[in-house]
């Protein structure tokens, strides 16, 4: 048998019920490829080696029931996860151990998944960018010291080296599928209500997908999360339990409509040649598919530049709630600069301006989804540049730290604010093997359709036959 790590998530987990490996003898695998690689790649916070190995022993002499038994997983820092240490990315919640699951982090633990660590996040998650006091920055494992992006840089670079087989993730504004991008995997962002619900405040434009080599590992995943249940404010129609896998194995409908946006919506910002190289590329895969794609132009009033305060509002208010509740008084010297930027420009806004921004974002959201409806499918870069290199987009001062990075991540918001379906899917590379993402973006409740094509690519470029250097060591 190849080494293990070469397998899929899927097929690792047909062989865990097949009994022809063990969980101990997976876990083990990764947590020596962890020691070996993890550092390096600023990947983990924490590793939880002896209770991985215990909980694999365990499952392993369990009748297997969940979709995920005895599959070792990461787990994101920036959500709760009962019994283990949990420092949503901040020096100065360093130690907290939360009583209670997250709703998602629940869900993946009842799928029966040993749980290997927690991934490396930026402090609250507002950021593209993997860099805090707690492990080194999240780096790509393509090296040439570049950005894993972030939030979920840690998990995206675990998965991407081979240190875990697929990732628990979060996109809030873009958190899954960058940090894919940037290191050539598939990042689902999954509809509002599709998913649990995850903290409130700026939170509800966010979901906790995964970040995954293939798509039937995201459609894994997803289907192992299971339905929403009653008490959740947002619900799509009930779908079946093996809905998102059946549809990765389902050709997409005959006729499609795909819209090709590569104008990022930001000012003095145009999409990097290989970002819209790897436009092209998708597109002509489509096309050969019998799709019509057709280029669409971005409406001035949806340019995306002119969201950034209220934006940055809601961001702010958010992440002082956090800080408020979470940090005492005494701790708060060891927060990073731009969660302190955050919290100190909470104060100065008002109620009545918090609510303001709220209704300009929705007010945007909702005439973008009326725009998006002229076709089936939206394409996107899923960044405005590749990767970027590490301490590129953290520049420790407020405003400019948030204009920098939503020119990079210009493209991703969107689907955040209307609570849609997007994918990031590696369909290409630069010239130096770096690789650059496309995004595939559906209206609310369409996760199948999505799924469906990032099937039907997947098989034309075959992006989980790429692998970093360090994948083979």
């Amino acid at each position: 048998m190849a080494d293990l790590h070469e397998l899929s998530a899927e097929a690792q987990c047909a062989a865990l019920r097949r009994r022809e490996i063990s969980s101990s003898e997976l876990t083990a695998h990764y947590l020596a490829r962890i020691e070996r690689h993890g550092e390096a790649l600023g990947a983990f916070v924490n590793v939880f080696a002896e209770a991985a190995m215990a909980g694999a022993r365990r499952v392993d002499s369990q009748r297997p029931v969940g979709l995920m038994h005895g599959l070792p997983m990461p787990l994101k820092d920036l959500h709760p996860a009962a019994g283990l240490p949990t420092s949503m990315g901040s020096a100065a919640l360093a130690g907290w151990v939360p009583t209670q699951d997250g709703a998602v982090v629940g869900r993946l633990r009842q799928a029966g998944i040993v749980v290997l660590g927690k991934t490396h996040a930026p402090e609250f998650g507002p950021c593209c960018y993997t860099e805090t006091q707690l492990a080194p920055p999240a780096l790509s494992p393509y090296g040439q010291g570049l950005s894993a992006s972030g939030s979920s840089g840690g998990a995206a670079a675990a998965v991407a080296a081979g240190l875990a087989p697929l990732a628990h993730a979060s996109d809030g504004l873009g958190s899954t599928r960058t940090p894919a991008s940037n290191c050539g995997l598939v990042g689902f962002k999954p509809s509002r209500g599709r998913i649990p619900s995850v903290l409130p405040g700026w939170y509800q434009l966010g979901s906790e997908g995964p970040v995954a080599r293939t798509v039937g590992d995201a459609a894994l995943y997803l289907d192992a999360v299971g339905t929403i249940g009653p008490g959740e404010l947002w619900r799509q129609p009930t779908w079946t339990p093996e809905a998102h896998r059946r549809a990765a194995r389902t050709p997409p409908p005959e006729r499609l409509r795909i819209g090709l946006l590569i104008d990022p919506g930001s000012d003095e910002t145009e999409a990097h040649a290989d970002c819209q190289e790897a436009c092209a590329v998708a597109a002509r895969a489509l096309e050969t598919m019998g799709y019509e794609v057709v280029p669409v132009a971005l409406p001035s009033a949806l340019r995306i530049w002119h969201l950034l305060e209220p934006l940055c509002d809601v961001l702010s208010v958010g992440i002082a709630g956090h800080v408020q509740l979470q940090i005492p008084e005494e701790r708060r010297a060891a927060l990073m600069p731009y969660t302190r930027w955050h919290a100190q420009r909470a104060a100065e806004i008002s109620a009545v301006r918090f609510a303001q921004s709220q209704a300009r974002i929705a007010a945007a959201a909702s005439a973008w989804l009326k725009w998006q409806s002229e076709v089936d499918v939206l394409m996107t870069p899923t960044s405005s540049a590749p990767a970027l290199p590490s301490g590129a987009l953290r520049l420790d001062d407020g405003w400019a730290s948030s204009e920098a990075m939503l020119r990079w991540s210009a493209f991703t918001p969107w689907a955040n604010f209307c609570g849609a379906p997007a994918v990031s899917l590696p369909v290409h590379q630069t010239a130096c093997g770096v690789p650059v993402g496309v995004q595939l973006m559906a209206q609310p409740g369409q996760d199948e359709l999505l799924m469906s094509l990032s099937g039907a690519l997947e098989q034309v470029f075959a992006w989980h036959q790429r692998h970093p250097p360090m994948w083979h060591r």
